[in-house]
C-alpha cells in the first residue's frame, strides 16, 4: 500500500492511504542512510506493540525503509538533498539555507494534511525539524542536541537555536546511554537537556560471533552524501589491488539492491546489503573502514571491531566523534584526502577495537520511551 503526496502543495493535489486508523508516522532524514537504519528497531517496536506505522520520507533514506519494512504504507516528503562540494560545512549549508527553508516549509504542510485528513496520531521524527505537529504528540530522535560547528563564535548561538527547535517537540529521544561514561555521542548530546530522554543505541544489525579467521582483511562500508561517497570509493579502488589479502566493499547505493555482487582482483563489490548479509560481512571482516556517522557507529559497537574511520570532510560531528575514538585506542581516524589504506590498516591494527555493546543493551530504555509516547496518544 502506498501513498504520494507531491511538493505542489499549493494545488491540493494529494492521494492518501487506506488505512483503518489513524498510524504513527516514522520519518527520517535524507542525509545519508544512517537516519533511516536507526528508526528500523523503533518501527520494529512499535510493530511489535501492534501499532500502526506509516513510513514517511524521500530518496535512499526512504527506500532502506521500504526494502525492511515492504508492506507498510509510505508517504513522500521534500528533499533535502544535501551535498558536500566543500570541505566548509557552514558553506554548505549558506549554499543551501534556502531550500532547506523550503523544505521545512513543506514538512509542515504535508505532516497538516495528513493530521487534517485523519491519517497520523503521531510522528517520530529523525532529524526533520519541519515534521512535528502541536496537536499530536511529536518526537524527535537526535543525538545532535549540542552540535559542533567550525567557528566557536557562532557555536552558541546556533545550538540555542537548537534548542528551540527541539522545544517543538513534546521528546527528544537519544540513540545513547544516559551515562556520560558509556556515552558514544559524547558532548554532542550530554548534558541532558530538560525534554530528552536517552532510548538506547539502535542498530538494525544481528550481531553475530566474530569469525576466528575471518575471510576479509578489511571491510569498506560506504555512506553519507554525494560526492564525498564517490570520492571515497574512488580512492579505494585505486589502492586496494596493491594490498595483501582480501578486501570487500559494500557501496551503500539502494537503487541498486537487486544488482549482482562482483569480484574486482581482491575485491568483492556489493552494491548494496540489507541487514542480514551486513552483519555477516561485518562479523567476517578483521575491520572495518567507514565515515564516522553516528549510525555507524553504534552498528560497529554491537560487534566491538577494529576500525579505520575517515570522516565525511566537512562534517564537524563526524570528525569530533572520530577523533574521541582515536584518542582512546578505540579506532584510528585519517582525513580522506590523506588515506593511505597500507599505512591506515597497520595503524588500526595496533588499536583496542570499539566497546562491545550487548546485543539487548537499552532495549528496556526504548521500549520504555515507546509506551510513554503510546500514553500522550490516548490523551
Amino acid at each position: 500500500m502506498t501513498v504520494f503526496l507531491n511538493n505542489r502543495a499549493a494545488s491540493g493535489s494529494r492521494y492518501f492511504p487506506e488505512i483503518n486508523e489513524p498510524a504513527i508516522l516514522v520519518t527520517p532524514l535524507d542525509w545519508g542512510l544512517g537516519h533511516a537504519t536507526r528508526c528500523i528497531p523503533i518501527i520494529r517496536c512499535l510493530l511489535a506493540l501492534n501499532q500502526p506505522v506509516l513510513l514517511g520520507g524521500c530518496g535512499d533514506s526512504l527506500k532502506v525503509l521500504r526494502l525492511e519494512f515492504p508492506d507498510l504504507p509510505f508517504v513522500l516528503l521534500p528533499e533535502y538533498n544535501m551535498r558536500y562540494p566543500k570541505e566548509n560545512m557552514l558553506w554548505n549549508v549558506a549554499l543551501k539555507l534556502p531550500q532547506l527553508l523550503s523544505t521545512f516549509v513543506k514538512e509542515q504542510q504535508v505532516i497538516k494534511a495528513l493530521y487534517k485528513n485523519n491519517k497520523i496520531k503521531a510522528v517520530i521524527s529523525d532529524n526533520r525539524y519541519g515534521c512535528f505537529h502541536p496537536d499530536i504528540p511529536s518526537i524527535l530522535v537526535t543525538h545532535q542536541v549540542f552540535p559542533i560547528v567550525p567557528l566557536p563564535s557562532v557555536e552558541k548561538g546556533i545550538q540555542k537555536y537548537v534548542q528551540l527547535l527541539i522545544n517543538q517537540f513534546n521528546a527528544c529521544w537519544i540513540p545513547d546511554m544516559p551515562e556520560a561514561s558509556s556515552s558514544l555521542a559524547g558532548k554532542l548530546a550530554h548534558p541532558m537537556v530538560k525534554n530528552a530522554r536517552c532510548i538506547g543505541p539502535l542498530s538494525r544489525l544481528a550481531p553475530q560471533e566474530n569469525l576466528i579467521n575471518p575471510a576479509f582483511k578489511a571491510l569498506f562500508l560506504l555512506s553519507g552524501p554525494e560526492p564525498q561517497r564517490t570520492y571515497l570509493e574512488n580512492i579505494i579502488r585505486e589502492q586496494v589491488a596493491s594490498l595483501d589479502g582480501n578486501y570487500s566493499l559494500v557501496q551503500g547505493l539502494p537503487n541498486q539492491v537487486n544488482a549482482a555482487s562482483f569480484k574486482e582482483g581482491n575485491l568483492s563489490v556489493f552494491p548494496y546489503v540489507q541487514a542480514n548479509e551486513l552483519s555477516l560481512l561485518i562479523a567476517n571482516s578483521e575491520m572495518v573502514l567507514c565515515r564516522a556517522g553516528y549510525s555507524t557507529l553504534m552498528d560497529l559497537a554491537f560487534f566491538g571491531k577494529k576500525a579505520i574511520f575517515v570522516p565525511t570532510p566537512g562534517q564537524t560531528e563526524q570528525i569530533y566523534l572520530a577523533d574521541q575514538l582515536h584518542e582512546a585506542n578505540r579506532g584510528t581516524t585519517v582525513s580522506q584526502d590523506k588515506l593511505i589504506l597500507k599505512e591506515a590498516i597497520k595503524k588500526a591494527e595496533l588499536t583496542d577495537g570499539l566497546p562491545k555493546y550487548k546485543p539487548n543493551i537499552g532495549e528496556d530504555l526504548l521500549m520504555d520511551a515507546v509506551q510513554d509516547l503510546l500514553i500522550l496518544c490516548e490523551k
